[in-house]
This record gives C-alpha cells, structure tokens and sequence, in this order.
C-alpha cells in the first residue's frame, strides 16, 4: 500500500518524479568556473547492452553500454542523427541504473573518450540542465541591434542589449567577427567562428549570472584542426585529424565519487575523471540483480 502511494505522487508530480532520480549532473556552486568537455548532447537510447565490468585505479565497477542517437547537440562535432555507443557507471551517484531502450537523456565526453550518460530526462523536463543546453534552447530567433557596438552580432534569447555589448567586449572576438549572444536569463554565450565542418563555433565564452552580475565559467577554443565531414562519400562517418602528428591522445576516462583522504582523519568525497579499462561481459546472474 505505501509503495502504490509513493508510485502515485510520483507519476503525478513530475517535480517530485525528478527529485528522487538521482541521475543528474553533478551540483555546481554559481560562479564556478568549468572545464570544456570533448562533447555534449541530447540522445535517446536505441539499444542497451549487457553489464561490463569497469576496472578503474579506485577498483572495480559495474558499467552499462548503450547505443544511443544524437538529436541535439550542445558542444562538439556531433550533429543530429549520429549514433555513438556510451559507457556508464551503475551505482548510487550514476546513471547507469536508468538507462533504458527509448530513454531521453543527456550524453557527455569529457576527453573524447568513452561518451558517459550524465541525466535521464523525465517527460515532464523538456530542456536538460547545464549551461551549453542552456544556452541553445534560449527561445527566440536571432535579432540585430542597432548598437555600434554590436555590429555583426546577433542576439538570441532573454537578453539586452547593453548587456550583450558589455558581454561581447569582454569576450574580445575580432572587429569583424560575426558572433551570436544567446542567454536564457541565467547563462549567456558569446560564440564565433565555425568549427567541425560548421557543426559548432570556433570560440565561445560563458557566463553565468551570479554575485550580482555575470561571471565568466569558461573560455573555449576549438582544437585545430578539426574533424570535419567526409563529404565525398556523403555519410554520417567523421573523419580523423587532417594529420597523424596532430591526433590528441586522450586518457579514457569516466566520472566517478571518489574518496579523498588528506591524513586520517581529514578524508571527503569528490567527483573525478578516473581511468578505466572496460574487460569482458558480467555474467548473466549480475545483470539480473541491477
């Protein structure tokens, strides 16, 4: 009888259908300044695989894959209709326990290695959290301004256009940069330049609004040079780095809390990017008890 209650409020009230799902990003104190990850973008799930077993330095972990399909993306070379496999952990602070066929959810590469699912998005959440999303859902088409200072930029979203002018001088594009300023009232980009064969900007900066104003979290320039479309065969495969000197070796990594102890008695927990090395399937019997 209680867990048909607690089944109701929470097919009821979505707010409280996604409280209780621990599946999210990791908080962020306002103001904090983040780290640009490889890639960012929406999903839905077309197939899960079994368990694997994640090794990593902290021990061992249970891992989910799944192939998912981009619809959105965010941040990165990724565009709409790719298909990417995905490595998750299962356990108390990751997503892996809600990863399902048909599931809508948000998918991160921190450094181009294994793409991690970081939220499961309920049907009542249509745009997922986090600033890049943020930034792209920011409703309204693309405007001009008559300001000087904003010649060649367009602004997209709740945003001034005094605002706008003092955000694009502090992130100093060139005077002839077309750029677009897009916030939605809590975040705000200013972004130029075209990266990844057009998919995404060259440079971008970030700011959040907090402490009574609005403060740079991140500056981002995109690697050179950039994978870009093999338009001569006309598919969906990326190509690799233009040349073999210039592929970055990227750790493979994923997110984990981990436990850090300065001496005895002064230990905390944290989230890292930890590395891991993912061996064969578990077998049958774990996967049934996840």
């Amino acid at each position: 009888m209680r867990f048909r209650i607690s089944l109701l409020l929470l097919t009821t009230f979505p707010v409280l259908a996604a409280a209780a799902n621990p599946c999210g990003p990791a908080p962020h104190a306002p103001g904090t300044p983040i780290d640009a990850p490889h890639a960012v973008f929406e999903a839905y799930v077309i197939e899960v695989h079994a368990l694997k077993d994640a090794r990593s330095p902290f021990g061992a972990q249970l891992a989910r894959r799944a192939l998912v399909e981009v619809v959105r993306s965010f941040h990165g070379p990724y565009s709409a209709g790719q298909q990417v496999e995905t490595i998750t952990l299962v356990g108390a602070n990751s997503c892996g326990g809600f990863v399902e066929e048909g599931g809508h959810v948000m998918v991160v590469s921190e450094t181009g290695g294994p793409f991690e699912i970081v939220e499961a998005l309920p049907k009542a959440q249509v745009v997922p959290r986090g600033p890049f999303a943020a930034v792209a859902y920011a409703a309204g088409e693309p405007r001009r301004s008559l300001r000087p200072s904003l010649k060649n930029a367009a602004l997209r979203g709740e945003i001034d256009a005094s605002v706008a002018s003092d955000l694009r001088a502090r992130a100093r594009p060139g005077r002839r940069e077309h750029c677009e300023i897009a916030s939605d009232g809590s975040y705000a980009q200013v972004s130029w330049g075209k990266a990844f064969g057009g998919n995404d900007a060259r440079f971008k900066v970030i700011y959040e609004r907090a402490q009574g104003g609005w403060v740079e979290i991140l500056r981002y320039q995109a690697p050179v040079p950039t994978p870009v479309r093999n338009r001569t065969k006309r598919t969906r495969q990326r190509v690799l780095w233009a040349r073999n000197g210039d592929i970055p070796h990227f750790p493979v990594t994923i997110k984990s809390v981990v436990d850090v102890c300065v001496d005895s008695r002064n230990c905390y927990r944290e989230m890292r990017n930890v590395p891991i090395s993912i061996s064969s399937p578990v077998v049958a019997s774990a996967d049934s008890t996840s």
